[in-house]
């Protein structure tokens, strides 16, 4: 018995190496070559340019522009959640400059937010191409609209020091550029399939908007559409009818009263609103603080101070109170912030509604906008995004 005991160990252990020998054996190098290949298959990513980018693994640090609008801010919130600030090596300021309400609500829920590295913007002397190579990411992500400067002032640099470019284009607002937008910033960051689940949402709610749009068969509201920055006391940008707000409109159904008069963006005269005199008017509002007359909406809007904020518009501006929108009370406002983001469906929605209300009565804008952040982001939902005057 004392035999046995003592050499109960050894055995089982030969026989456990005898076992592993003969599993080795069965599966053949061949099959550990795959496996092996498998975990270290390159990344292929196409851009919105065409551009194909080949990543060995994941990017863990990412460099990013145009966070305030039409940059990969919040598809890279949508996709990482919580750890979103760990892979942000560094971006711009265009978020906490321009949409102060958003910044201090994100941050103060994932305070590290605040402590990612300000590399500047492309086109002016605050990006710091030095400091990018100094923080190492694998990847920067680009806005097509600053390709030419980017390609001008960094490219060549960031190239050699071994960070790969990605073009993005959430600005064009076209439904293509937002899905090829977002399925490259999802494989860039191994998220392909939240990225498949985002890139559904936000097809399935825009085509629904276009479908029916294209299917009607009436007269087109005349709209004139204005960022409400500057107050009352003086006019802010209107747009073509293929530029930024213009063409979010025109897209869904209206008639751009600037559509031939502005290039881009750009203030226009008031006698032209007076005489076109449209039948909706849309004032464009965010969080501006410096100007205390400027339209309010967002994070830190509430409803009376923007009701009488919006109301001061049509008020205080020689002839409104004449004008056909102001008389029948189709009057609105919407956040600056909200197109050319991913989650914009819900401006599709929300201007359909507003020039079609009985064909779109079914649609509800703000609980797509809700569900977004409920479904996608690491941040709470609350605040006003749309408003129609009382």
């Amino acid at each position: 018995m004392l035999f046995q005991k003592k050499y109960v160990p050894y055995v089982a252990v030969v026989f456990l190496i005898l076992v592993s020998m003969i599993i080795s054996a069965c599966v053949g190098p061949n099959d550990v070559k795959i496996e092996l290949g498998q975990n270290s298959k390159p990344i292929e990513i196409t851009d919105v340019t065409g551009r194909m980018i080949t990543l060995k693994k994941p990017a863990e640090r990412i460099i990013l522009q145009w966070s305030g609008a039409g940059g990969p801010f919040f598809t890279i919130s949508a996709l990482m959640g919580k750890d979103t600030p760990k892979v942000i090596a560094g971006m711009d300021t265009s978020l906490q400059d321009y949409r102060a309400d958003m910044w201090k609500h994100f941050t103060d829920e994932l305070p590290e937010l605040a402590k990612i590295p300000v590399v500047g913007t492309v086109g002016d002397k605050t990006f710091n191409v030095e400091q990018i190579i100094a923080l190492k990411p694998d990847v920067i992500f680009i806005p097509l609209d600053l390709k030419s400067q980017y390609e001008s002032d960094a490219k060549d640099k960031l190239d050699a020091a071994g960070v790969q470019t990605i073009y993005i284009d959430f600005h064009a607002e076209k439904l293509e550029s937002h899905q090829k937008s977002i399925e490259a910033i999802g494989k860039a960051l191994g998220k392909e399939e939240r990225a498949a689940e985002i890139n559904q949402f936000y097809t399935d709610h825009v085509t629904r908007v276009l479908d029916r749009v294209n299917k009607l068969d009436k007269p087109k509201p005349t709209v004139y559409m204005e960022v409400g920055m500057n107050g009352p006391e003086e006019f802010g940008n209107s747009f073509s009818g293929n530029y930024s707000w213009g063409a979010l409109a025109t897209m869904c159904g209206a008639d751009v009263i600037t559509k031939d008069i502005i290039k881009k963006s750009s203030p226009i005269n008031p006698e032209f609103i007076l005489e076109k005199n449209p039948d909706i008017i849309m004032i464009m509002g965010s969080y501006w603080p410096k100007k205390p007359t400027s339209m309010r909406l967002g994070f830190e809007a509430n409803q009376e101070q923007s009701q009488a904020l919006l109301k001061a518009f049509t008020t205080e501006r020689q002839g409104w109170d004449q004008l056909k929108a102001v008389k029948n009370k189709q009057v609105y406002a919407v956040n600056h912030a909200l197109p050319r983001e991913v989650f914009d469906a819900a401006v599709f929605e929300y201007l359909a509604k507003t020039f079609y209300p009985e064909e779109f009565k079914d649609v509800d804008p703000e609980a797509t906008l809700k569900e977004f952040y409920d479904r996608f982001l690491p941040y709470s939902y609350s605040g006003i995004w749309f408003m129609h005057m009382k």
